[in-house]
């Protein structure tokens, strides 16, 4: 084989790791605030009070911990602990929504990972089973159905993982409480809100790079990286076959 033209593919095999490798970082998304930190007020009361960078748009959502015991409910820690956003869902005449607007460094076309923890409890006036709808750009995505439990029992944390794909450089993102059954009530909770390049969350499970999930894809610069490798093997030996 010519080497030149060996010398040519790996040159080439390296320029597409390189390309591949800051590709994943030149675009910072506006995303702040997941884990719904930041509130200092009451958590043991209806607070109608979203955490820093996060804002109404639907109904009264509150800020909640582990400690709102108020109405009877019963919650418990995140695998991320601290605060975490709580709405009711009774539609059509009354969903509770927050929303970070406008968020930008999108690239069109690209697919975007979001995933969340979610609960439900029953409190005092709670009826319903519940789930969590998301919005960002033209797409909207369901949760899992959460049970209600019984008076007293948290139904735990769940892990959601969904996949959108950008159809701007910028959107909004929407999470919006949803009940079961119209015109019944859920109270649900969501917590470490991740938005971002697919299986990079290092909190979730699902994801192939936290070290709990035994599954391990490589990323596509690892992928290119692994493939100058093998390319410039494969020629190596080539040429000592001449």
């Amino acid at each position: 084989m010519n080497t030149k033209y060996i010398v040519s593919q790996i040159t080439k095999a390296a320029a597409i790791a390189a390309v591949l490798a800051m590709s994943s970082q030149a675009h910072a998304l506006a995303f702040v605030n997941g884990g719904f930190e930041g509130y200092t007020g009451d958590t043991n009361t209806w607070n109608s009070a979203v955490p820093p960078g996060w804002t109404t748009t639907g109904g009264t959502p509150d800020t909640f911990d582990a400690n709102t015991t108020m109405w009877g409910f019963t919650w418990a820690p995140s695998s991320t602990g601290g605060d975490f956003l709580h709405g009711i869902g009774m539609q059509p005449f009354w969903t509770e929504s927050a929303q970070q607007l406008a968020l930008d460094g999108l690239v069109i076309g690209q697919e975007y990972e979001i995933s969340f923890e979610q609960s439900i409890s029953r409190g005092i006036g709670s009826q319903a089973d519940g789930f969590w709808r998301i919005f960002f750009g033209d797409e909207s995505f369901d949760s899992d159905l959460m049970a209600i439990p019984d008076s007293g029992v948290f139904g735990g944390w769940d892990w959601q993982t969904m996949m959108f794909t950008a159809t701007s450089t910028t959107q909004s993102l929407t999470v919006s409480a949803m009940s079961a059954t119209n015109n019944w009530r859920t109270d649900i909770g969501i917590d470490s809100f991740y938005l971002g390049e697919p299986g990079q969350n290092p909190d979730n499970p699902d994801n192939p790079d936290n070290p709990d999930n035994p599954i391990n894809v490589p990323e596509p610069s690892t992928l290119a990286l692994f493939g100058l490798g093998m390319l410039g093997f494969i020629s190596r030996r080539r040429l000592l076959k001449r």
